[in-house]
Order: C-alpha cells, then structure tokens, then sequence
C-alpha cells in the first residue's frame, strides 16, 4: 500500500562500533550524517566543503573530524561532544570519521522503481556491412615508410 511521502521515514545507514576504553570495551551507534549538517560542518570548516565535494579527501579537514564524529553519533553541534571526540588518539578519530563518511555517502541503488526501457538496437544488415541506411565501415589505410 503506498503511503505518503511525508509519511516516509527512510533507514538511516548505520553501525555499531566498539572502542575499547579503560572500563573495557564500549559500543556505540554511528549512522550517516544529514545533508543540514553536512551544510553546517562545511560552513564551520571550509576545508570540508572540499570532501563534501568530492575535491580533497577527508584527511584535508582533521579539524573537522570531531564535529563529524559528534554528528555521527547522533549529536550534531554538540561542544561537548565534538571537544571530547577531539581528545580521542588521532588513528581512532580518523577510523571513526572515515566509517561515518562512508555511512553518510553509501553506495545506492537507483531508486527507480521501473527502470526506462532501453532503446532496441537496430537489425543488423545481412548485405556484408553494405547498407542504404548505414555506411559501410572503412578501415584506415597504412602508410608505409
């Protein structure tokens, strides 16, 4: 049964991370970040609007890696998140940016229910290649020296 599209609550790309913490280890869902705050990281951090782009890759903008990593938890713009995300060790903070961008621009499938049939392609002549509707291919001739 069709439903609304304001009805429409789409999965959110996600996964579960484990960090291991002084306590033992800790698990934590990430998901894809929204295109709202992928603006606002961008605007916040300019370098970042580059890998949004698609122009740099994501170590360009490490300073945005704390913000990300806040907003993949699932707490955007939260300073205390984003400061504490900043204090984790550099590998851990790049791994868990890098998973959440990859969360965030996921390989898709075309979202067409019904793909466009495609055009048939025309008959092939039976005359050797010779055609009234099609020229016959010619092959370049080669010089010799």
């Amino acid at each position: 049964m069709p439903i609304s599209f304001l009805e429409l609550v789409p999965v959110r790309p996600h996964a579960t991370v484990v960090i291991e913490g002084e306590a033992g280890p800790a698990q934590f869902e990430i998901t894809g970040i929204t295109l709202t705050a992928l603006a606002e990281i961008a605007r916040k951090y300019p370098a970042f609007a580059h890998v949004v782009e698609g122009n740099a890759g994501l170590m360009s903008s490490t300073e945005a890696m704390p913000a990300i990593i806040a907003a993949g938890l699932g707490h955007h713009g939260d300073s205390d998140y984003e400061r504490h995300a900043g204090l984790l060790p550099s590998d851990l903070v790049i791994s868990l940016a890098g998973e959440i961008i990859k969360l965030t621009f996921p390989a898709r499938p075309s979202l067409l229910a019904e793909p466009e049939p495609a055009e048939p392609e025309p008959a092939q002549p039976t005359d050797g290649g010779l055609s009234a509707n099609r020229p016959a291919v010619i092959s370049q001739l080669r010089l010799s020296s």
